[in-house]
């Protein structure tokens, strides 16, 4: 009588069994499934109910297969069951969550898993009891938590937003965090830096942390407060604006440094326009020039 191999089905036939076929059942039953088991191909239909993988001995089933597509309208979140067998699947999530909050878990019956993201690839590992969804750590990419490999273009991998090593080139991309580049970088379109509106008070605050560039339009005599969250090195600028009244005044925090070490006068015309210009010498020494009535607002 046959037996089965536990993970992945095969069919072991006894010794002197089967003297006239089995050339044909090794060839099916063996052979067809390992090359199942590595490289098989095939689409689950999920909706509205957690959806078992199948699984025969010695004959094609789903759980065998090295790739698992999701197709379908995903009505509430559910499971893909795994059988509770050490092996290693790479999913492709094709299916539509209606709503999108719903989602989908690969998992054994009593195991723990991980959720494969919409639209997105993943590789799941199995070790027998739960499942894990291979991480940036183990691939040496970073310390993202899971890998997204659902946008990935011809020749890299975004990871996720815990720790963006590589940005996709033909797309418009946003690095969510502070990065640090060890060589040098070259930019041949233009790099913009938005301009963040302050808000006016008695002392205007302002938060490098948020960027380089800023805004503020005076409503009555004002003063600079020193700058936090500032790295130092930072560059930028500050609009400052009159409004429709003018003869605003505006003092500044010792922590700018102007030339001469005289902090300049504003133009105080209705709607007019000065820039500041800094340089972050220190987290408290901001170095900075004026240039006086660019021109007025309208």
């Amino acid at each position: 009588m046959s037996t089965f191999t536990s993970r992945i089905r095969l069919e072991k036939q006894a010794d002197g069994a089967n003297p006239n076929s089995w050339g044909l059942i090794l060839n099916q039953n063996v052979i067809d499934l390992v090359d199942d088991a590595i490289a098989a191909y095939t689409t689950v239909t999920v909706s509205a109910a957690d959806v078992t993988l199948t699984t025969e001995n010695g004959a094609s089933d789903q759980a065998r297969s090295a790739f698992i597509e999701l197709t379908g309208t995903l009505t509430s979140s559910h499971d893909i069951i795994l059988p509770a067998q050490s092996k290693s699947y790479f999913i492709r999530n094709k299916s539509v969550p209606t709503p999108s909050s719903n989602t989908i878990t690969i998992k054994t019956l009593a195991g723990s898993g991980a959720t494969v993201a919409t639209s997105a690839n993943g590789f799941f590992i199995c070790d027998g009891v739960s499942v894990h969804q291979t991480n940036a750590v183990g691939l040496g990419l970073g310390t993202a938590a899971n890998l997204d490999f659902g946008t990935a273009d011809a020749n890299l991998i975004p990871v996720s937003t815990a720790d963006v090593r590589f940005v996709r080139a033909s797309v418009s991309s946003t690095i969510p965090s502070a990065k640090t580049f060890t060589s040098a970088v070259t930019f041949e379109g233009p790099g913009i830096a938005p301009v963040t509106s302050l808000t006016d008070a008695a002392s205007i605050a302002i938060d490098m942390g948020l960027g380089n560039n800023f805004a503020i339009t005076l409503a009555g005599n004002r003063t600079l407060s020193a700058p936090t969250n500032v790295t130092p090195g930072q560059t930028g600028y500050i609009y400052v604006v009159q409004d429709g009244t003018g003869s605003r005044t505006l003092a500044f925090n010792n922590a700018y440094i102007f030339v001469s070490g005289t902090a300049p006068t504003m133009s105080t015309g209705a709607n007019a326009i000065d820039l500041l210009v800094y340089n972050a010498k220190t987290t408290t020494a901001i170095t900075t020039v004026v240039v006086k009535a660019l021109a007025t607002a309208t």
